[in-house]
């Protein structure tokens, strides 16, 4: 049975292409496709990115992707399990695991007393916290992003580009004037986001928080990770073009292009 990299690399071969000319159309490493076709890819924390770039090369080579990403993935489950079989068991002292026991409910116990003595009190008023109120500019933008649908979007989007333009952007990056196409993450609701450049190296890798914004050149065809791309609003030269996906959807090395609309 051919492995997912024996696939790719009789499909590129029946292709008449390199691996050169597979790096340089989807901007990924020759390592990674070297990886990918010898079945060199590990289960760590880089998985989902090279997961992402499966899938851009599978659909590249016309595959049939899901079936690709699901052999590969019980591939590496596969391995994942021959690895454990072969790991001998240790056989731990059952006095050892007493002693862990007794450490670990004194611990709890002189912690839920420190708890109960010091720290509860039975008080049954409601205490208020002061926040910040949300700046009038602000207010129809959140609305709109958390209610709008496709119509309405489209027919208000000049609109909303405006009161946009009003926020300030915090941006990490240096942005060149001379390039008119910018793209703008705007956080609706707190989310992590993930960005790293064509080499794989990480731009920025953090929990966004709400209202948080992030800009950078639209050329240099960032791969963007997130937990929740619905928390996410998109705008392109300021003006506002849809949220990135759905709530709840996760994104896997997403690039953004200048046409994108949502």
């Amino acid at each position: 049975m051919e492995t997912v990299g024996q696939i790719l690399s009789s499909e590129r071969n029946i292709k008449n292409l390199s691996i050169n000319d597979i790096a340089a159309e989807l901007n990924i490493s020759k390592t990674i496709i070297i990886d990918l076709e010898n079945n060199n890819i590990k289960n760590n924390s880089d998985i989902i990115f090279n997961v992402g770039h499966l899938r851009s090369y599978s659909n590249f080579l016309e595959l049939d992707t899901d079936t690709i990403i699901n052999k590969f993935k019980n591939d590496l489950s596969f391995n994942i399990k021959k690895e454990k079989k072969n790991i001998t068991p240790i056989v731990e002292n059952n006095f050892f695991k007493i002693e862990r026991f007794f450490a670990a409910s004194l611990i709890l116990i002189v912690f839920s007393s420190f708890y109960f003595l010091f720290i509860y009190e039975d008080n049954n008023q409601i205490d208020y916290a002061l926040v910040p109120d949300i700046p009038e500019s602000l207010e129809p933008i959140i609305e709109k992003a958390n209610t709008f649908d496709n119509d309405l979007f489209q027919e208000n989007n000049s609109n909303i580009s405006d009161l946009i333009n009003n926020s300030s952007v915090i941006a990490s990056i240096e942005i060149d004037e001379n390039i008119s196409t910018v793209a703008t993450l705007k956080i609706l609701n707190s989310t992590w986001l993930q960005l790293r450049d064509e080499n794989n190296n990480i731009v920025l890798s953090k929990l966004m928080d709400k209202d948080e914004e992030f800009s950078y050149e639209l050329n240099l065809n960032y791969n963007i990770t997130a937990g929740n791309a619905g928390n996410i609003l998109v705008l392109i030269d300021g003006n506002v073009r849809g949220k990135i996906g759905k709530y709840g959807d996760i994104l896997d090395s997403f690039i953004l292009y200048k046409d994108f609309t949502n």
